[in-house]
C-alpha cells in the first residue's frame, strides 16, 4: 500500500515539475524588477535606456510613465525574455513635417533617436527579425519638463 502511495506521489511531483517547466519555457509574463523613471533633467538617451530596462524587467508602470500622454508602448513586454545591446546610434533634432500628426507639432522640443537593440522573446514568441534598429521620437515642452517617448518606427 505504501509503495502505491509513494508511486502516486512521485507521478504527481513529476507532473507538477513538467507543467512548471513548460510554463517557464513558454514565457512567464511577470514583473521581474522595478526601473526608476529618470529625473526630469535626464536626456533623451537616458529615457530610452530606462524604457528598454523597463521592457527587460516587464515593469509596465515605468514603461507607460516614459511615454507621452495619450501614447502607448510599442513592445509587449509580456512576450520579452530579455533586451540586450541597447545603444543610441544617432540623435538629432526633428522638425515635424506637414504630414505628421498635429499633436506632434504642439511640442516645443522634438528629437529623433535611432536605437539599436536586440529583443529576445520567450521561445514560443520568438521573432526572427532581430537585431533591430528603430527610430524613436521624444518630446517635451521646454527645458524644465522631462523627455517622453512620442512614437517609434520607420515613419519617424
Amino acid at each position: 500500500m505504501r509503495v502505491r502511495r509513494w508511486a502516486a506521489f512521485a507521478v504527481a511531483c513529476v507532473a507538477v515539475v513538467a507543467l512548471l517547466s513548460l510554463y517557464l519555457w513558454a514565457g512567464v509574463p511577470i514583473r521581474r524588477g522595478h526601473v526608476a523613471v529618470p529625473p526630469a533633467a535626464a536626456g533623451p538617451d537616458d529615457v530610452m535606456r530606462a524604457y528598454f530596462d523597463a521592457v527587460d524587467a516587464n515593469d509596465k508602470a515605468t514603461q507607460r510613465a516614459l511615454w507621452a500622454a495619450g501614447r502607448a508602448p510599442g513592445i509587449d513586454s509580456d512576450d520579452v525574455r530579455t533586451v540586450t545591446g541597447v545603444r543610441v546610434v544617432e540623435q538629432d533634432a526633428y522638425v515635424p513635417l506637414p504630414e505628421d500628426p498635429a499633436e506632434l507639432s504642439a511640442y516645443r522640443d522634438v528629437v529623433r533617436l535611432l536605437m539599436s537593440f536586440r529583443v529576445h522573446y520567450w521561445p514560443v514568441h520568438d521573432d526572427p527579425q532581430q537585431p533591430t534598429a528603430t527610430f524613436y521620437l521624444l518630446v517635451r515642452n521646454g527645458a524644465h519638463e522631462p523627455w517622453r517617448i512620442w512614437g517609434a518606427g520607420a515613419f519617424v
